[in-house]
């Protein structure tokens, strides 16, 4: 029993154990007024959010529709993976029409599914489509999963899309975490669009909806807290911590990942594309920027409009298709066709095959030509062209002169 230890009656010991009730209230209070702050702060968040996405939401677009099936939630999420709302539209209605439902989809070939999505670019998503689709109706009898779980396993499905598929079409209270509502999130409770979010701490601690707060946050991410962020009309600022720190943090957090990047790459590269460093050394001082038609390249001495264009025809990266029967050798395309609507008709005429084209990862000169490196890849046609592997390209690379 405690009244057997005699030093717990002594007086110095009850004043030491005073403090240290009085210690622990005080903490215990401390962390009771950050719950409440911190719901309050949450409530609202929530209050002025889903006040912006009742009056400025867009709700116009096909896929927010009442009633909107998992079918038809996961093509337009397929199709808005890297790009644009406004162009899809037009594609997702197209689609549906030919496609209207799941089944029709996992009867079709790539060749009777291609001329509904050739132009969104990213043809390994389309090609998942139509292995999804066929899940789908194999697996499940033509319908969508609910569970998270099984729809992740489905092919190019991620937990963002299958979080909006279960939130939009079945009503889950599901947090869809894309790049807008992680910029939005991370800015306005912890000062940064790059800050480490606590998602188990944030998944159920929403009032609303997670169909609307998905929406809402997806809106206000596209509209007003964009890249750089419209704060003069943003309704969240008066509570949000990179409004009240004018952004340091995230600058602080940009700047520690540029220097992480310098250090393990000396040499900064953009898409593949080496940059001069600025004056302060860091690779981020803007220059001229010089085009052709279609391609366009910082710090250039060289003019390439008249660029040739040297292409690495592969698949997957794993299989490359060569010019030539022996050793491998990538394809020349003249400069007279350097642009993607010209190297596809250069295909197309010389070889009967179409393309995907992806802009140039490269540029150089070659025996004093002016030289770029494109990547592409076959999407219709059967090639007749000799295959070499990727040890073989990648000897070929190394043999090229540094840009």
């Amino acid at each position: 029993m405690w009244e057997e230890h005699t030093e717990w009656r002594n007086p110095q010991y009850s004043k030491q154990i005073s403090r240290l009730e009085d210690s622990l209230g005080m903490t215990e209070n401390f962390v009771q007024n950050m719950r409440k702050e911190k719901k309050e702060k949450l409530k609202f968040f929530e209050g002025r959010l889903h006040d912006f996405f009742r009056r400025a939401g867009r709700e116009h677009l096909p896929w927010r529709k009442p009633g909107v099936t998992a079918y038809e939630v996961w093509v337009s999420e397929i199709m808005l993976q890297q790009t644009q709302v406004s162009r899809v539209i037009g594609y997702y209605d197209r689609f549906l029409n030919r496609f209207p439902t799941v089944e029709r989809l996992a009867a079709a070939t790539w060749e009777e599914f291609l001329p509904y999505y050739a132009g969104l670019g990213y043809y390994a998503r389309g090609r998942n489509m139509l292995k999804a689709a066929s899940v789908v109706v194999g697996e499940y009898g033509g319908k969508f999963p609910k569970d998270t779980d099984k729809l992740v396993s489905l092919p190019g499905v991620g937990p963002y899309t299958a979080a909006a598929i279960a939130s939009f079409a079945y009503g889950k209270n599901t947090v869809a975490w894309d790049t807008n509502l992680r910029r939005v999130v991370g800015r306005f409770f912890f000062g940064s669009k790059r800050s480490d979010i606590p998602f188990s701490e944030f998944e159920g601690a929403f009032r609303i909806p997670a169909k609307d707060l998905n929406g809402a946050l997806m809106d206000f991410g596209s509209a007003i807290c964009v890249a750089r962020p419209k704060c003069g009309a943003c309704p969240l600022r008066d509570r949000c911590e990179y409004f009240r720190n004018h952004g340091k943090d995230e600058m602080r957090n940009a700047k520690d990942v540029l220097e992480t990047e310098i250090r393990s790459n000396p040499t900064p590269r953009r898409l593949g594309i080496p940059f001069t460093k600025g004056r302060d050394g860091t690779g981020t001082k803007k220059t001229k920027t010089e085009t052709n038609s279609h391609f366009a390249f910082r710090n250039s001495k060289l003019s390439f409009k008249d660029a040739q264009v040297m292409l690495f025809l592969h698949e997957g990266h794993r299989k490359y298709y060569s010019s030539r029967k022996k050793g491998y050798a990538p394809f020349v395309v003249p400069a007279s066709h350097n642009t993607r609507a010209g190297i596809k008709d250069w295909f197309r005429n010389r070889y009967g095959l179409e393309l995907a084209v992806r802009p140039p990862h490269r540029k150089l000169s070659l025996k004093g030509k002016p030289t770029l490196l494109v990547n592409a890849q076959i999407l219709l046609g059967t090639p007749a062209l000799p295959t070499s592997d990727d040890a073989a390209y990648r000897i070929f690379v190394s043999t090229l002169p540094k840009a």
